[in-house]
C-alpha cells in the first residue's frame, strides 16, 4: 500500500518496503500528483500529456508519457496505474491519498474528520513542473479542497453554536477568519460567538483589525455591518473599553510598531465613536501580499448579502436623500470626476489606467462620492474585460468599489452595471443579470448599462435579446465608438452580416475625425471580422493588422486575424498569424483553445478549455455565438464546459 499526501506539501511512502530514490524525481511525482487530483473518474492521456509537455508535438509528448509510466510501474509495480484506450487513474487498491479521503469526509459531511485531514492548500511549496496549464488546473483543485474546508469549519462552527459550547464556535471561527480573513460575513461570525462567550472587549477588537486589514489590502472602506456591530457591542462593554489589552482576538500585538508604522488609523465614514483606537497592527503589514483571491471571496460573499438585501423591482423609488448622497459639493472633486469620464471614454490601456487615478483623487476629495467611486468601478472593470490588467486583482477592486458607490447612494445605476461585470467575472449569471436590470431600472437612459447588459446576455448565448440592448444603447449614444461597435459585433453574431457591415460603414468609414476612431484597436479589429464574413479579405488583413499596431501581442486581435485567414482557406497562415501572441498575457491560453476549435483540433481545444480556471469574457461571447464554433458547440464536452461555467444549457 502506497500512502500519498498531497495536502500541506506532497510525500509518498509505502508500508511494505523502502521506495527507491527514483520514484522522487519531479515528473514522476507530478504525474502521481495529477492522476491522485484526477481520482476514480481518471483523466485521459491527451490532458497528461498537455499538462507534462505542453509545448511537445503530439507524438513526441505520447511517447515521453510512454516511457514515464513505464519507469514508474518499474518502481511502483504494475498495477499502480490503470490504463485504458484513452484514460489514467491510481489504483484504488493499492493507494491511499489523503485528498480521496478528505474528499469522502466532505461527500458524508463529516466535518470534523475533513478538518483534520486538510493540512494546508495542495502541493503547497512544492513547484513540480514549469507549465501554466498544469498551474492553471492545480489552482482550481486548490480552491475547491479550500472552499470544502471553509465550509466544514463553518459547519463545525455553527454546530458548537447550536449546542452552546461558545467557546469552541470561538475556536472554528477564528481558524475560518485565518484562513479568511478578508471576508466580512467571516469576521461578523466570530464576532458574533465572541460575544456570546462573554468577550464582547475582544470582538470589537476583532472589528478594528478587519477594518484595518480591509482598508490596506484592498484599498476600501470595510463593510458597514462590521462597523454597525461593533458599535453595537462596543456600546456594551463600554467600560471595559479602557481596560483592554494589547491583542485583538486573532493574537496579533495591536500596540507594536514596526518599520513604517505611525500615526492612527483612518476612521471610515460613519465608524462608531466607541471603537477604541489602536495602532496599525502587524497583521496589517503583512495583508499586502495576501492572495487577491481571498479578496475575490470575501468580496463575493459581501455582494451576494448586499443583492440579497436589496429591493430589486423595477418600480422601486429612489430617495432624494440617496441621491443627494451620490453628488458631491466639492469642484476640485467633481473636476477630477468628469476629467476621469473623458479618460474612460477612450477605452484604451492607458485611458482605463489614467481614469483610475482621476476617480480614485476625486474619492479622496471627498470618500462619499458615490460617482466617483461608480467611475472607479468601471474602469476596474474594462482594465480587465480587455485583458489590460489581471482579472483576478481588476475585478475584485471593481466590486469593492461599485459596493462603496451603491452603499452611498443605492440609485447609482452604473455602479449596478460594475457590479453585474464582476459578477459576471465570477461566472454568478443570475446574480449578474439582477444586478444589470437594477441598473436600468435605475438609469435607462444609460447607454453603457444596456451595452454592457448586452455582454451578459450575449455570454449566455442570448443574442437576439442582445441586439435590442445594443440597438437601444447605440440609438441613446449616437456618438460612442465602442457602443457602435458592440451593436455590429451583436449583429454580426446573429447571423445579420449585412446589417453587422453598414453598422461598422457608418461608424468608421463615415466618421470625418478619422484619427478619433482608428486609434480603437477593437473597432478595427471587429470590423475586420465582419469585413472577412462579407467576403473582403484583403481589407480585413489590413483593418486587423491596424489593431495589432496598436496592441502587439494580444492574442485577440491575432486570433481575428486567424478567423480571417481561416474564412480564405490557410489555415498555415492562420497559426503563423497567431504565432505572434504574446505567451505571457493573461488571455493566451483561451484564445490558443479558441484557435484549435477554430482548426478542427477538437480534443486539442477541449483539452486546454480544461485548464482554463478564469475565462476572459469577451471569449465567452465568441465560442457561445459564432457561427465557426457550431460543429464544437455541438461536441457534447462544450456542455460540460457551459456547466463548468454555471452557463445555462442550451
Amino acid at each position: 500500500m502506497f500512502d500519498l499526501k498531497l495536502f500541506g506539501g506532497l510525500s509518498l511512502e509505502s508500508s511494505s518496503a523502502p521506495l527507491a530514490a527514483n520514484v522522487h524525481q519531479r515528473r514522476r511525482l507530478s504525474l502521481l500528483a495529477i492522476l491522485a487530483l484526477a481520482g476514480e473518474r481518471g483523466i485521459s492521456r491527451e490532458r497528461v500529456q498537455a499538462h507534462l509537455w505542453p509545448e511537445s508535438a503530439a507524438e513526441r509528448a505520447r511517447h515521453a508519457l510512454d516511457q514515464l509510466l513505464y519507469a514508474t510501474r518499474q518502481n511502483l509495480g504494475h498495477d499502480a496505474i490503470l490504463s485504458s484506450t484513452s484514460d489514467l487513474r491510481l489504483n484504488r487498491v493499492l493507494f491511499r491519498v489523503d485528498v480521496w479521503e478528505f474528499d469522502h469526509a466532505v461527500s458524508r459531511e463529516d466535518w470534523d474528520c475533513a478538518v483534520q485531514l486538510y493540512k494546508g492548500p495542495i502541493l503547497n511549496g512544492h513547484h513540480l513542473i514549469s507549465s501554466s496549464d498544469f498551474q492553471l488546473w492545480l489552482d482550481a483543485e486548490r480552491n475547491q479542497r479550500e472552499r470544502d474546508y471553509h465550509r466544514a469549519l463553518e459547519a463545525l462552527a455553527r454546530d458548537a453554536t447550536a449546542r452552546g459550547e461558545h467557546k469552541e464556535a470561538v475556536q472554528w471561527w477564528l481558524r475560518r477568519s485565518t484562513a479568511d480573513p478578508l471576508s466580512a460575513p467571516v469576521a461578523l461570525d466570530l464576532m458574533r460567538a465572541l460575544a456570546a462567550a462573554g468577550d464582547g472587549t475582544g470582538a470589537v477588537k476583532h472589528a478594528r483589525a478587519h477594518q484595518q486589514l480591509v482598508r490596506t489590502a484592498l484599498e476600501v472602506e470595510p463593510d458597514p455591518t462590521v462597523d454597525a456591530l461593533a458599535a453595537t457591542l462596543a456600546s456594551r462593554c463600554r467600560p471595559l473599553a479602557d481596560d483592554m489589552g494589547s491583542t485583538d482576538s486573532l493574537g496579533t500585538d495591536l500596540s507594536a510598531d514596526g518599520p513604517g508604522d505611525s500615526g492612527e488609523p483612518p476612521i471610515a465614514p460613519g465608524a462608531p465613536s466607541e471603537l477604541p483606537v489602536t495602532r496599525t497592527p502587524r497583521v496589517v503589514r503583512r495583508s499586502r501580499r495576501i492572495h487577491v483571491a481571498i479578496a475575490a471571496l470575501a468580496l463575493s460573499l459581501v455582494a451576494t448579502s448586499i443583492l440579497v438585501r436589496a429591493e430589486w423591482h423595477p418600480s422601486s423609488q429612489v430617495s432624494a436623500t440617496s441621491v443627494d448622497r451620490g453628488r458631491t459639493q466639492d469642484a476640485e472633486a467633481h473636476a477630477l470626476y468628469l476629467r476621469g469620464r473623458v479618460e474612460w471614454q477612450k477605452r484604451t490601456q492607458d485611458g482605463l489606467g489614467n481614469a483610475v487615478v482621476l476617480f480614485r483623487r476625486a474619492t479622496e476629495r471627498d470618500p462619499m462620492y458615490a460617482a466617483a467611486f461608480a467611475g472607479l468601478a468601471q474602469s476596474y472593470a474594462m482594465l480587465a474585460y480587455f485583458g489590460f490588467a489581471d482579472a483576478d486583482a481588476m475585478f475584485p477592486k471593481a466590486r469593492a468599489a461599485a459596493l462603496r458607490a451603491i452603499e452611498f447612494d443605492s440609485g447609482a445605476g452604473e455602479a449596478y452595471a460594475a457590479l453585474g461585470q464582476a459578477l459576471a467575472w465570477q461566472h454568478e449569471w443570475k446574480e449578474a443579470e439582477t444586478a444589470y436590470r437594477r441598473a436600468i431600472a435605475l438609469a435607462p437612459d444609460d447607454a453603457t448599462v444596456r451595452q454592457w447588459y448586452a455582454l451578459l446576455l450575449a455570454y449566455a448565448g442570448r443574442i437576439d435579446e442582445a441586439v435590442l440592448q445594443t440597438r437601444d444603447a447605440s440609438s441613446l449614444d449616437p456618438l460612442s465608438v465602442q457602443i457602435n461597435n458592440m451593436h455590429g459585433m451583436m449583429l454580426f453574431h446573429s447571423g445579420d452580416i449585412a446589417g453587422a457591415l453598414r453598422q461598422f460603414e457608418r461608424t468608421v468609414r463615415a466618421e470625418p475625425d478619422s484619427v478619433w476612431v482608428w486609434q480603437n484597436p477593437w473597432v478595427l479589429s471587429n470590423f475586420g471580422r465582419v469585413a472577412a464574413a462579407a467576403g473582403r479579405h484583403s481589407e480585413a488583413v489590413r483593418l486587423i493588422e491596424t489593431a495589432i499596431h496598436a496592441v502587439p501581442g494580444h492574442p485577440r486581435p491575432l486570433l481575428d486575424l486567424a478567423h480571417v485567414y481561416i474564412d480564405d482557406n490557410d489555415p498555415m497562415r492562420a497559426r503563423a498569424a497567431f504565432a505572434r501572441a504574446d505567451t505571457s498575457h493573461a488571455h493566451y491560453e483561451i484564445y490558443r483553445a479558441l484557435l484549435h476549435a477554430l482548426l478542427g483540433e477538437f480534443d486539442e481545444a477541449f483539452a486546454r478549455f480544461q485548464m482554463v480556471n478564469d475565462w476572459p469574457l469577451p471569449a465567452l461571447l465568441q465560442v457561445n455565438n459564432e457561427r465557426h464554433y457550431l460543429v464544437f458547440r455541438a461536441d457534447p464536452r462544450f456542455q460540460e464546459i457551459r456547466k463548468r461555467l454555471n452557463l445555462p444549457p442550451r
